[in-house]
């Protein structure tokens, strides 16, 4: 979270204005009149690192989160509040807003403000005659004070209504809309609950009629006395922003760029990211955090502190929480889906890729671009996101997590020697049918099947690999490559396996039978490619996609991590979740291999959205360091 405690924040500086009232009940008419009027003064502590509660636990070496992120002065500038006062059970009492003014505007050296209100006694008598014993007293002289900081319309419109009694307020959510990361209005809601008292009599409001002289709901009031009231002890109000924020750098330290392949001490072929996305961001938030033992709605605690064994509930945790969630709703709850259905079925194909949050890499570390506050200034700002939390660690599924997809390009580098993958990468032309198609089979790379084929007839072949090749061939004492002569013409002819059902026979069905009849009929294809997948051969084919140069391309799936328990395979509560006031630092700092094939059906390990978020087959690393706007640093290993 962002700290509370430091850094000269640009902030709003309040005072009374002409529509600031604050409102309940109106029994008398004249809520204006001097007479009439009482003061009420609150103090706001602002959000800028070293959060309630937060717990980090991490950073590229495990353990503790060290470091806060101070945050930008469009993101702790407050031009407007919404105060609300409720009872102890959180039953509305009363509203009142102050906006900002042309000479309201000042550089603070601290990180809380106060604000005075105008109170009509009118509408406290009302709240009073309802909630006092025979002596005149009040029954509970405590309420709870929540502060809203750069309201949205939605948010004034719901108090409006909770005012009238038409709403639920302290349960209510909303859309999601950039107007709560607006450049100086970033919305900002209480961090913790704020428990005031009032005085306990009607007639004690006499004393604080002025407004030099008002009731100051986070110190004490007319101490010694037997009217005393003192607030003091849970002083300023805390608030946190409503979203949470992504950065990221480049982790590789050259241009994004990683060695994949090597062939004989030198890296032939490397992975070049180039974009990054978001993928599901919840679509609805809840103005005030919550967090209880599930992680339902069920007995949660208002703005309560998140620990090492409970959850922050989600506006749709019921929805999270369920088995087998249809494919067709995860449009009604995010943004950026992963996946699309078409004709029934869920896949990450050209569909789902528009639905994305597509960004260039290149122009997000620019040197234009905004650059953080934190000790490492290679981060840049990259975007704004809602809280997306999940109920219950075994529920934490691909299909409902914020993620980051990174698109990632093969490429040569300068000195590496010709092969004849460096071959098939220099002239492809983006035609996926007419370039060389690329296989993987567990750590190795083929250009072409007929390379996949040689390696399977070496005497110190794997068996499994043979078998993924040729399958049980009744002619395996017969099957062979091609040989070619000095001249270039065949001097022995390739022989095939006769399994039917195996890739290799499959392949010489599509690619070689009848003189290359049968290469533009892809039901040929189909039936070999089913078949290699199905082996387990991931395959590659070129693409010119959109803007994007003519290559062949991978994608990297990363779920964002809050909490990493430093146990693989192994999920902990709220490990992958994204929490308002945070700040998640991203960092790709390894590659290991080649990403997700771009086509879904060329993937024996395609994504699917009810595969848990933490799985055994790791392609990348991505270093998530969660500070105290608070910080969040991912690195990232794929």
């Amino acid at each position: 979270m962002w700290n509370y405690f430091a850094s000269i924040l640009v902030m709003g500086l309040f005072a009374g204005c002409s529509n600031d009232t604050l409102t309940g009940d109106d029994s008398d008419g004249d809520l204006n009149g001097s007479k009439d009027a009482v003061y009420m003064n609150v103090s706001v502590q602002l959000p800028a690192g070293g959060g309630i509660g937060a717990r980090s636990e991490t950073k590229p070496e495990g353990g503790s989160t060290d470091g806060e992120e101070m945050g930008k002065d469009y993101e702790n500038k407050v031009g407007e509040v919404l105060l609300v006062l409720a009872t102890i059970d959180d039953k509305f009492i009363a509203q009142s807003i102050v906006e900002e003014t042309d000479n309201a505007i000042k550089v603070l050296p601290s990180s809380s403000f106060n604000t005075t209100k105008k109170i009509s006694k009118s509408t406290l008598a009302n709240y009073y005659s309802k909630n006092t014993d025979p002596n005149k007293d009040l029954v509970n002289d405590k309420i709870h004070v929540y502060v809203f900081c750069n309201p949205t319309e939605a948010l004034k419109n719901t108090i409006a209504k909770a005012q009238e009694g038409s709403v639920d307020w302290v349960n209510e959510s909303a859309e999601i809309t950039k107007e709560v990361w607006a450049e100086n209005k970033f919305l900002m809601s209480n961090a913790i609950i704020a428990e005031k008292k009032l005085p306990k009599k009607l007639e004690y409001w006499d004393d604080y009629t002025a407004e030099s002289n008002a009731f100051d709901l986070s110190g004490r009031n007319n101490y010694g006395s037997d009217k005393e009231v003192d607030n003091s002890r849970t002083g300023a109000i805390k608030v946190e922003r409503s979203v949470a924020r992504f950065d990221f750098k480049d982790g590789s330290r050259n241009n994004n760029t990683y060695d994949v392949v090597k062939q004989e001490g030198n890296t032939i072929m490397q992975i070049q990211l180039q974009k990054i996305a978001l993928v599901n961001m919840s679509k609805n938030f809840y103005y005030l955090r919550r967090v209880s033992s599930t992680g339902l709605d069920a007995d949660c605690d208002m703005c309560g502190v998140e620990t090492a064994t409970n959850y922050v509930v989600d506006t749709d945790a019921e929805y999270k929480n369920g088995d087998n969630i249809d494919i067709n709703s995860y449009k009604d709850h995010f943004d950026y889906c992963l996946g699309a259905v078409v004709d029934g079925t869920w896949k990450i194909d050209q569909n789902a890729r528009a639905q994305w949050d597509v960004h260039d890499i290149a122009k997000i570390l620019a040197d234009n671009a905004e650059k953080d506050e934190y000790k490492d200034k290679e981060y840049k700002i990259w975007r704004y996101v809602t809280e997306n939390t999940i109920p219950g660690a075994l529920k934490q599924r691909q299909g409902i997590t914020t993620g980051i997809v990174f698109k990632g390009k093969m490429i040569v580098p300068e000195s590496a020697p010709e092969t004849s993958l460096t071959k098939a990468l220099a002239k492809v032309t983006g035609e996926s049918m007419k370039d060389d198609i690329l296989y993987t089979y567990l750590t190795n790379i083929y250009v072409t099947w007929k390379e996949v084929r040689a390696a399977a007839l070496r005497p110190e072949a794997n068996k499994e690999f043979y078998k993924a090749v040729f399958g049980v061939p009744e002619n395996a004492e017969e099957i062979c490559v091609e040989e070619v002569g000095n001249d270039g013409k065949v001097t022995k002819p390739a022989v095939y396996s006769k399994d039917i059902n195996s890739p290799d026979y499959l392949w010489n069905a599509w690619h070689e039978e009848n003189n290359h009849a049968n290469i533009n009929d892809m039901k040929y294809w189909e039936k070999f490619r089913a078949a290699a997948v199905n082996s387990l051969f991931t395959i590659y084919q070129s693409s010119k996609e959109g803007d994007d140069p003519a290559g062949y391309y991978c994608y990297y799936f990363y779920w964002v991590r809050h909490n990493d328990n430093v146990n693989n395979g192994i999920m902990g509560p709220m490990e992958f979740a994204v929490v308002r006031n945070n700040v998640y630092k991203l960092a790709v700092t390894k590659i290991d291999r080649l990403g997700h094939p771009r086509i879904s059906d060329n993937d024996p390990d395609p994504v699917d959205p009810e595969d848990p978020d933490e799985k055994g087959d790791v392609y990348l690393t991505l270093s998530v360091e969660v500070l105290p706007w608070v910080v969040r640093v991912n690195n990232i290993e794929f």
